[in-house]
């Protein structure tokens, strides 16, 4: 269609950039993080560009692993969360690198997996996320008895941390030295903890690999920005109406704002049908032409409404960022989701079916 009521843009030589940076930042292996499509950015085009930099992917779910398999991407795969039993057969199958967290889908995979070619397993270690994993009180034991299970081969341990982010991380320290109490007797394995918070601010966490994802996609987990990331994805939508309100007119569902004296305004076509949150109702921010503009009443399913100013020059058919440049202008993913009263990651996540998703993956005429 030559025409789209609204779209992203996906610099994929972006997260080139942002991988490249990393993996020179901290001097490890790069474990790329692409599960939820890649935080919406597309996960085989993601993985595509990657392939020459990644030493391995990961992803949340057996069905993300397959997607990547069934694009040709060969290189190694791990699921982040151990898998239920059932799905045994289709890891084995697509030559998945799973994530052990209990027995039961350990001794599962023992009796698919085959006999002359043991299936690689990594460990997730509960330091104190309490979400997934062996409790570290237990790993030693854990890891002994899984030593029976001949068809299986350990070739990772790797542990969650859960206030890289925070201004506070005494917490990172208690989880790491409980985590590196296990490593004099593994010392063979392949050993990563950090996510991007822990890449970017924490070396100490850094050890065989790193496991970054959002800071792949050039959005900064914390206030630190030890190196440069530039963000990948832009979020457009185009004008579909133009209107004018006499002095006390409403807008939109339950006419929560009022016109408080004769004004212009323009039908936004994005809505949280397409994942554009309902919360930025009356306080989210748009550009057009290179300027803000804010969203009034209620955001829609379908359609939003900006207030325009007098001087504005525009046209039904032009362009509106939601997320992104325009100009000299810029909304960062941050910034909308402060406003929505979220994280950047639900943000990108949540980005729906209904936004096309387009790919740029050659530099323009004045990109060094």
């Amino acid at each position: 269609m030559p025409y789209l009521r609204t779209h992203t843009e996906i610099d994929l030589l972006a997260i080139k950039h942002n991988a490249e940076a990393i993996k020179r930042h901290t001097g490890k292996q790069l474990i790329a993080v692409v599960k939820a499509d890649a935080y919406g950015h597309g996960a085989v085009r993601v993985a595509e560009i990657l392939r020459p930099i990644a030493d391995m992917f990961a992803v949340a779910t057996v069905e993300e692993g397959i997607e990547l398999r069934q694009a040709d991407i060969r290189t190694p795969i791990l699921t982040l969360f151990s898998c239920l039993p059932a799905q045994a057969e289709h890891i084995v199958e697509f030559s998945l690198t799973p994530t052990i967290g209990n027995w039961e889908f350990a001794t599962a995979l023992n009796e698919i997996a085959s006999e002359t070619s043991p299936t690689k397993v990594h460990v997730n270690i509960n330091t104190g996320m309490n979400r997934s994993g062996v409790c570290w009180t237990e790993a030693g034991q854990f890891l002994d008895r899984l030593q029976t299970l001949s068809r299986l081969e350990v070739e990772g341990l790797f542990t969650h941390l859960a206030t890289a982010d925070a201004v506070d991380t005494s917490f990172v320290s208690v989880q790491l030295k409980r985590f590196s109490s296990l490593l004099s007797d593994n010392s063979d394995k392949m050993v990563h903890v950090a996510n991007s918070a822990a890449t970017l601010a924490v070396p100490e966490s850094h050890f065989d690999a790193v496991r970054p994802g959002l800071s792949l996609y050039g959005v900064y987990p914390t206030p630190e920005k030890p190196i440069r990331l530039k963000p990948a994805l832009t979020w457009k939508a185009c004008i579909g109406w133009m209107g004018f309100l006499s002095e006390g007119a409403g807008v939109s569902y339950g006419l929560t704002y009022t016109a408080p004296y004769p004004t212009r305004v323009a039908m936004v076509q994005i809505g949280y049908g397409d994942g554009y949150p309902r919360s930025l109702s009356g306080i989210g921010e748009v550009l057009i032409g290179g300027r803000r503009r804010p969203i009034i009443g209620r955001v829609c399913m379908d359609v939003s409404v900006v207030r325009l100013e007098p001087s504005d020059t525009v046209s039904i058919g032009d362009e509106v960022v939601l997320i992104g440049k325009q100009g000299n202008a810029e909304i960062t993913v941050d910034e909308v989701a402060q406003r929505a009263g979220t994280i950047s990651y639900e943000i990108l996540t949540q980005i729906g079916p209904r936004v096309k998703r387009t790919f740029r993956s050659v530099a323009s005429n004045n990109e060094s």
